[in-house]
């Protein structure tokens, strides 16, 4: 009973609006954004020439998943719905793209991401690009790079984000 009640301790669990989430000072949640172990195995070295190599970031749902809600409760104050599909699949022209849907009352949206970046960087300036998107989609209906897209720069900008119609 008593590891019971030690377990309870550590998750602070807070309520905001409609939602719950879990506080940014929870030990769990300082030790899985301490962790940056999954972010070296991301990285995958490609031969580009005779004993030449680069390094390519690699991503993963689950490095998706992890930087969508590290940025969601720093920038968006958890105001994004979770993409309902990510998919990673190679890209040709761009580094990913949301697909918003309806149906019926609900609206959601899909993210479907390169395979690779140059490196991690590269990756949140995309994750955050494609949020705002979602953040578009779940208020307007629709997406574009206009006025209520360009309203972020500056929150963006705070977090040493750049924001721009192409990453």
């Amino acid at each position: 009973m008593q590891n019971d009640q030690v377990e309870v301790d550590l998750i602070d669990i807070s309520e905001k609006g409609d939602s719950m989430y879990v506080s940014k000072e929870n030990p769990v949640i300082q030790e899985v954004r301490s962790y940056e172990s999954n972010l070296d195995r991301a990285y995958k070295e490609n031969r580009i020439g005779y004993k030449r190599y680069i390094k390519n970031f690699i991503p993963t749902k689950h490095l998706i998943t992890r930087w969508f809600n590290i940025l969601n409760e720093e920038i968006f104050n958890n105001e994004i719905y979770p993409f309902h599909e990510i998919e990673i699949i190679r890209k040709q022209g761009c580094h990913a793209e949301h697909i918003g849907w309806e149906s019926g009352p609900f609206v959601y949206g899909e993210l479907s991401m390169n395979n690779w970046f140059w490196n991690k960087s590269e990756f949140i300036y995309t994750i955050a690009h494609e949020m705002i998107h979602q953040w578009q989609w779940m208020n307007f209906h629709k997406t574009n790079h206009g006025r209520t897209f360009m309203k972020w720069k500056d929150k963006l900008r705070k977090f040493n984000i750049p924001l721009g119609v192409e990453v």
